[in-house]
Order: structure tokens, then sequence, then C-alpha cells
């Protein structure tokens, strides 16, 4: 679709060069019909939008869910922090790029680039999927792990000598759940009676689902209620610093640039985090520490953007939006999978689905809405740009509620 989009937006800028009348701006063509070139590109600018974006959502969650359900509780603690980090680190990468590619290419030129990483990720991961496959460890419901356990099972019995009378199959420790591996002196598994789907998972609508999910998980309740604040909260912020940037940065270029070296350090300090701060933060205290953490040190960049409103401009609102992005890109994602991890796949697929598909997308769109009617009674004025702020420091303590009762969830289940 970028490529697409790409191609469309070069015809009618090519076009508009073409035929534009210097006093009414407007694209002519031979018929004599007139076309407002922005009234094509704004609703096609839309569109890739939000597809662009719910598309890079879709993948986030399927290769997260991919890998949680790969890797074991303990091989997830070692590894999801730098395979997050080197994610970080090719963000840092090509956000660093922008600037420098914009100025050799054009704007419209890195749609093309984007739709070609996503066919190289699409084939990647059709790959990994292809590989776990084959390796007998395929992400799948208990009812078709312990099928392909029997399945796999049956045909090493007919294919290889009997084993002693002490050996048994019990899961291996590799992380490839589902896979089992010779145990001596241990219980004889019955790999012959699946464990059946959880009735939360099997009848109603999403909602439904969701609702007996969370009576019988209170802690993906608790996850999802603190996710709609703390997404609620990240758009706030987001729009606060796009304000900013725009009313201090006029230029679309100049502006361009400098949002791309911002997003490079967002990047680089998450990278940061994920390879050497979470590692030895998880050594010395464990993982849902981090709840706490992140709406505390996010009440700080708040409370600065409001107290230094008038003085600080632009830097007291990028504060607060690279501490809660940098936070986004990394304390919460090693938090999620964390708490992920330790479910059965049934609680895991459908809490996946619901916190981060709904919950996350309701936060934002809830505030997203609430934000255009606001713009549209009151305005971009210095005076909303202060009510916004000090309503983004509400939402922060709300944040930090919601993450208290998350912490004691977690705490009272260990």
């Amino acid at each position: 679709m970028q490529i697409v989009a790409g191609w469309a937006l070069k015809a009618l800028e090519q076009y508009s060069r073409m035929e534009m009348s210097k006093e009414m701006g407007t694209l002519t063509n031979s018929s004599g019909l007139g076309y407002d070139v922005q009234a094509w590109s704004k609703p096609l600018l839309f569109v890739l939008f939000v597809a662009g974006n719910s598309y890079v959502q879709l993948l986030y969650n399927q290769h997260w869910a991919f890998i949680s359900s790969v890797l074991t509780p303990e091989e997830g603690a070692r590894a999801f922090a730098p395979i997050a980090g080197l994610g970080s680190i090719g963000s840092t990468l090509a956000a660093a790029s922008v600037s420098y590619l914009v100025e050799r290419t054009s704007l419209i030129s890195l749609l093309h680039m984007a739709g070609v990483s996503y066919i190289v990720c699409a084939v990647l991961a059709d790959l990994a999927f292809g590989i776990a496959r084959e390796g007998g460890f395929e992400p799948g419901g208990d009812e078709r792990r312990h099928e392909n356990d029997a399945t796999n099972n049956a045909t090493a019995t007919a294919t290889t000598p009997p084993s002693s009378p002490n050996t048994t199959t019990t899961p291996s420790s590799v992380g490839t759940k589902g896979a089992y591996a010779p145990v001596n002196g241990s219980k004889q598994a019955d790999v012959n009676s699946p464990t059946p789907l959880l009735p939360c998972c099997k009848k109603g609508n999403i909602f439904q689902q969701a609702r007996a999910l969370f009576q019988r998980v209170p802690v993906l309740g608790a996850l999802f209620l603190e996710v709609i604040v703390s997404q609620c909260l990240s758009s706030l912020v987001n729009f606060i610093y796009l304000c900013r940037l725009k009313a201090t940065i006029t230029d679309d270029a100049a502006r361009a640039g400098w949002s791309g070296g911002f997003y490079a350090w967002i990047n680089g300090v998450s990278g940061v985090f994920q390879f050497f701060a979470i590692p030895v933060l998880l050594r010395y205290c464990e993982a849902h520490r981090i709840w706490l953490f992140m709406p505390t040190l996010m009440l700080g960049c708040t409370v600065f953007t409001l107290a230094t409103f008038q003085s600080s401009g632009l830097l007291g609102a990028s504060a607060s939006f690279f501490c809660i992005k940098t936070m986004e890109y990394s304390l919460r994602g090693a938090a999620n999978e964390m708490l992920y991890v330790g479910l059965d796949y049934e609680s895991r697929y459908l809490g996946k689905k619901v916190v981060s598909l709904i919950a996350g997308k309701f936060g934002k769109s809830a505030m997203a809405v609430a934000l255009s009617i606001i713009m549209v009674a009151y305005g971009e004025s210095s005076r909303m740009m202060w009510w916004l702020s000090a309503t983004a420091l509400g939402f922060t303590l709300l944040w930090l509620l919601m993450s208290v009762r998350l912490h004691s969830l977690i705490e009272a289940t260990k």
C-alpha cells in the first residue's frame, strides 16, 4: 500500500507542477476540470496513515506472540530485552537516516522504502513460522500441541527401539513448548488426553470472552485498564508535542529532519535500556516493579512540563514525549511479555488480543476524538495548551493508581 500510495502522490506532484495555475493554485487538465492537489493527497495520506499503523500493530503483536509462545519464562527473561534492543537499533538507524534521505530524495520516496521493508518483514515472518512448523514447535492451542506431541511420539515409537522401563517423556527446557524429551525416573506423561480449550476462549463475542477472561485472570483485567489510561496519556502527550513542534519549527523539511533525529534519540536510549539497563534491573528486582517505576518517572516529566510551560516551550513537551515513548519501546514491552509468558496459552492468546488491540486502540481513539472536539471548539491557543498539560498530569496520576493496583494483583498471585 505504501508503494502504491507513493506512486500516486508522486504522480499528483508531477502533474501539479506541469498544469497548476499560478493564480488559482489548482491543477487543470485538458478537459478543463480542476483538481486541488491537497484535496487528493490529504485523504490518501489519512488512509495510508491509518492502514500503516494498523499493519504495524498487527505485525508487532504477532511477532511478540510468536516469540513468547516458543520460549519458556526463563528463556524469555534472558531474550526479550535483547530482541527488543535489536528492534530499537533498527528504528534508531531508520529514524537517523530520515533527514539524509529527505535531502537526497523526497518525502514521497520514504513511502516506497517503507513498503519494501514491509515486504521483507512478511517474507522473514513466513520463514520463521515455517521453521517452527518443521521443528514441531509452531504456536498453537493446547489441543493442537498435544495432537502434535502424540503424533511425534507415535512416530518415534515406530522408528526407535524400546526405551528402558525408567524412561519417560517430560517437557524439555529448550524453549519449544509442547516438545518432549526423555528423562529417567519420572512418571509417564499422558499425551493422548489433550487439555480442553478454556470456556472463556470458546463462547460468545470478543467482549463476553474478555469479561470471562478477566474474571478468571484478574491480573489481565487490571492490565486492560492500565493500558487504556497509559495510551490516553501517550496520545495526549504526543498531541501536545506535535503542537509545540509545529509552532516552533515552521518549515516542513526542517521539522521532518528534527523529528527524525529526535526519534533516533528515543530509539537509541530505548536500545540502551533493553540491552543493558533491563537485564541488570531484572537481576536485582522482579519484573512487576517496572509497573510502579514507569508512571513515577512520567509524573516527574509532566510536572516539569506544566511548571515550565511558559518558559520551556518545545523542551518541556519534548521531555514528556521522550519519556513515555522510551518507556513504551523498552520497559513496557519487557514487562508485558514477562507477564504474558507465565500464563497458559489460551489466556495469553486472548489476553494479548484484548489488551493490545482493544485496550490500546480504545485509549488512543478515545483521546483522539476528545482532542478533535476540543480543537474544533477552542483551537490551539496558549491557554488551551496549558489546560492540556494539566490534563496530562491528571492522567499520569490516574496511571499511577492503575499501576499500583496491577502491581498488587501480581504480588497476590505469586
